[in-house]
């Protein structure tokens, strides 16, 4: 019986420690339809990393943010180089959110202020 009664208490232990463990960090990846630029979110270090993959290009890439049940939005914005394929910036979302809370986010490559193409949305938490 009291081998019992222990076996049962680190069962408990253990379920009440995984309740308040933190996920594990993640990263959410898109890309546009043709692939002129993506996003990934990475939580571990709340950072949005943007890329190019155009070199003949005279734009810029827009990540839009807004957080679930919420009013809160955001909008992060990038200039690439002219002639420079594979370019990456990182940015963070940052204000308003606290660990745990769910967004979505999508990215556009722009070519001035005229949209060229877009990712759908996807899912990531802060």
């Amino acid at each position: 019986m009291k081998s019992r009664i222990v076996v049962t208490a680190a069962a408990a232990l253990a379920a009440m420690t995984l309740a308040v463990t933190p996920a594990a960090a993640k990263t959410t990846a898109l890309r546009t339809t043709n692939n002129l630029a993506g996003v990934e979110y990475i939580s571990e270090t709340d950072t949005f990393r943007l890329w190019d993959n155009r070199v003949d290009d005279t734009t810029s890439a827009r990540v839009v943010w807004k957080k679930v049940n919420s009013s809160l939005t955001g909008t992060l914005w990038h200039r690439w180089q002219s002639g420079v394929n594979g370019q990456s910036a990182n940015q963070s979302p940052s204000t308003g959110m606290k660990s745990g809370d769910q967004f979505t986010f999508q990215v556009c490559s722009l070519n001035g202020s005229q949209v060229v193409e877009c990712s759908g949305w996807g899912t990531a938490w802060y």
